[in-house]
Parts: C-alpha cells; sequence; structure tokens
C-alpha cells in the first residue's frame, strides 16, 4: 500500500472550549488526518477506520461546521464556507461521513443486492447524479459478510488515491446505523452489455481495440498496486457516456483482494463463463484470474454471443478454448487477433500478464488487422447473450456451493 507522511492540506478552525475561542490545526496527510486537541494532544483518524465520522453542516451562510465523533470524544468545529468545503473535499472517499440524507435525494432504486441495493441519487450541493451503493449491517448479518463489506470499501478508498481513467471513481463514503453507503460516479452509458445491444452485438474493430486497451491498462494499474479484481464481467464494465467506449470503467470491488491478504486469497470466487481454470481447482491462483476472464470479453466483443461453458473439468478447458479460438477465427478471419486470445487463455504458467497484452502486434498502430470485423450470424439468437440464460443459471446453480456469490 501507498505510505508516506506527505502533507496534502492544512487548514485552522475555530471550537469553543468554556467559552473561550480556541484555533486547532487539521492536517491531511496521504493516509491519516491529525486533528490538534491541546497544544501537546492531537486526535489521528486513519483512512478508512469506523473510530470516525464527520458530519457537514454547510447551510449557514459563509460559515460553516463540522462535527467529528469518536467513541470518547465529540466536537463541532467552525469556519468559513470555502475553507470548510476545502476540507471537505481532500476527505472526500477518505473518512466516514453522517448524515445522508442531509447531502442526496433519492431518484431512483436501480437493483437490489444480498447486503441493500443500488441508487441514483441527486447530490443537492454539486447538482449532480451519482449512484449509492447500499449495505444494510443488521444485527445477524454474519461477520464474514461484513469483512467484504468493509474489505470493499477499503480496496476502493486505496484506489480513489490515484487517477486511473478506467477505474470507477470513489466519491465518499457514509455511515449510519445500521447502514454503509458507496458514492460512485453515475455511469450514464450502462453496461457493456448494453453498449453491445446500442451496436448490433458487432461493434467496430477499432472501438473494440480501444475498449480492450483501456481494460487492459485498468488491470495493469490494479495489478501493479497488489490487487485483483477477481470478478470481471459483462455487468461489471460500464460506461461513463453513453455508447462512448472510451470511457469504459471497471466497477464493483466486491470480490477484489489485496494479492497477499490470506484471509480474501483463499477464497474462491466469481461469475461461472469468466472464471479462470485454475479457480476450478485446489491449485494457487494468483491475478492472472483478471486476464482469463478479459478474455472471455474479448471473446464477446469479437463474435457478439457469450460462451456456454458445458463442463468446467479442468481437463477439458483447452479443449473449450480450442473451440473459442475456432469461432474468433471465423469470425474475424485474424490469426492476430486469435494468437492474443491464446496468450490470455493459456494456462496459469504460460499466460500473458496484462504488460505483455499490451505490447502483443494486436495492439501496434500498423498491425494489419481489417478495420471492421465480420461478426458470425447466429439465425436462432435474435439476442445473442439470451440464448445460453437458462444453461448459465444451471450452471452457477450447480456451483454455488464451491464459489462465493455475494451479489
Amino acid at each position: 500500500m501507498k505510505m508516506s507522511n506527505s502533507v496534502i492540506f492544512t487548514c485552522y478552525l475555530s471550537f469553543c472550549n468554556e467559552g473561550q475561542v480556541i484555533q486547532s490545526k487539521f492536517t491531511i496527510y496521504d493516509t491519516y488526518l491529525t486533528i490538534q486537541i491541546t497544544d501537546i494532544d492531537e486526535l489521528k483518524v486513519d483512512y478508512c477506520s469506523q473510530g470516525a465520522i464527520f458530519e457537514w453542516k454547510l447551510e449557514n451562510g459563509n460559515y460553516c461546521e463540522v462535527i467529528v465523533i469518536t467513541e470518547n470524544y465529540s466536537q463541532t468545529y467552525k469556519g468559513s464556507k470555502q475553507i470548510i468545503l476545502n476540507l471537505k473535499q481532500h476527505l472526500n472517499g477518505k473518512v466516514f461521513f453522517r448524515n445522508f440524507k442531509s447531502h442526496y435525494n433519492k431518484i431512483q432504486t436501480i437493483k437490489k443486492t444480498k447486503q441493500g441495493d443500488i441508487s441514483k441519487c441527486y447530490n443537492k450541493y454539486l447538482n449532480i447524479e451519482v449512484i449509492a451503493k447500499r449495505f444494510n449491517l443488521t444485527q445477524n448479518i454474519e461477520r464474514s459478510q461484513k469483512k467484504l463489506i468493509l474489505n470493499e470499501l477499503k480496496i476502493c478508498q486505496y484506489l480513489s488515491q490515484f487517477t486511473q481513467e478506467s477505474i470507477i471513481q470513489l466519491r465518499e463514503f457514509y455511515q449510519e446505523k445500521d447502514k454503509i453507503i458507496l458514492i460512485f460516479d453515475l455511469c450514464e452509458g450502462g453496461t457493456l452489455n448494453s453498449y453491445m445491444a446500442q451496436n448490433n452485438f458487432c461493434p467496430s474493430f477499432i472501438h473494440i481495440r480501444k475498449i480492450m486497451k483501456k481494460l487492459l491498462l485498468a488491470i495493469k494499474f490494479i495489478h501493479k498496486h497488489n490487487i485483483m479484481h477477481r470478478d470481471i464481467k459483462m455487468d461489471n464494465l460500464m460506461l461513463l457516456e453513453n455508447n462512448n467506449p472510451n470511457s469504459i470503467q471497471i466497477i464493483d470491488f466486491g470480490f477484489s483482494t489485496f494479492i497477499d491478504d490470506q484471509p480474501y486469497i483463499i477464497e474462491r470466487c466469481g461469475t461461472p463463463g469468466y472464471i479462470a481454470p485454475e479457480l476450478y481447482s485446489e491449485n494457487p491462483f494468483d491475478e492472472q484470474v483478471d486476464i482469463y476472464s478479459l478474455a472471455q470479453i474479448f471473446f464477446i466483443l469479437l463474435t457478439g454471443r457469450k460462451f456456454a461453458f458445458d463442463s468446467h473439468s479442468f481437463k477439458t478447458f483447452t479443449l473449450l478454448h480450442e473451440k473459442q479460438s475456432n469461432i474468433i477465427r471465423e469470425a474475424t478471419k485474424n490469426e492476430i487477433i486469435v494468437d492474443l486470445f491464446q496468450k490470455m487463455t493459456n494456462s496459469q504458467d504460460k499466460r500473458y500478464n496484462a504488460s505483455q497484452c499490451l505490447n502483443h502486434q494486436y495492439f501496434e498502430k500498423s498491425s494489419k488487422i481489417k478495420q471492421q470485423l465480420t461478426c458470425l450470424k447466429f439465425p436462432l439468437l435474435k439476442t445473442p447473450f439470451q440464448s445460453v440464460k437458462l444453461r448459465e443459471q444451471q450452471c452457477q446453480s450447480d456451483h454455488e456451493e464451491r464459489f462465493v456469490n455475494q451479489k
């Protein structure tokens, strides 16, 4: 993880103590915040820690307030509206906020989940729409589930320290009495499935290559920072802007883990049809599982259909990948594309990593690949993703006891 004592922002706010107005120094570092309490004492707040909550009062004209609450401490600090807003901006996506409803109006529920719901909301102060991912922390929630929720928050918060254009940004997170709420950018373009439908399940070669390059750069980035996603699939890839492949985003880090985090790395998880072969065995696995899942995205983009895995036997994966390669070969008439797919679906020890994929001939400007791919035609598949729906559901049912599925 990124560890540094670099100062990002400093400001002074006032508070009252027995009728006396005192100045307190707030110092924001890379991984923690300090608040001066007395001349010799200070409060340290680690980012993502549930030990401190910040509540913002922004409605009082030129002067606003922030209330800092811990188990043994509560204090109201005042300052000019500009200073308070600057402080909040620097703490967005770093510490827990409170009083979600004072900042957001719910527009609609997009999806119900086992842990809560995902909603579109309106920010009253910024005049923008965002996505709120709500987790219910009821008393009967399993301890393991709570750990997964906090692990997702930890990873999203860590990634929000950086700028990577194809990874969804965590804007803020709130803690209410029995809820944790994560705020993300709104992806107005919908999922990659929606993009495929808009383009008749046959996007251009140029757009496919742009999407794959951006996704590989994003995967390279998270792997460089010791994180693996573990659930790359069409529904977890979205577009910030409608029908704009350049705005592709990787979302949902619910299955993600730091590569050296043993409590999470031992779990077998993911979505059938995207899961790498090594996840079906008892053998160790690593971040290369993301490359395999991305290869299945590549297959869908190239052929306009999702491949139905009839068997998940480790011994049959080679035959399945050969069948996929033949379908791609027939669809594209191009061996360069087939070769990249094979490199991405190779055995774990031979599979290309993200950097090797990006250096493949497929991404060279001089590569002699047709500018428009020829898509396979499937008369029985009016909606290519729908034809294998029942088989996928059955497959997922067969394996649900073996794989963690928190969606």
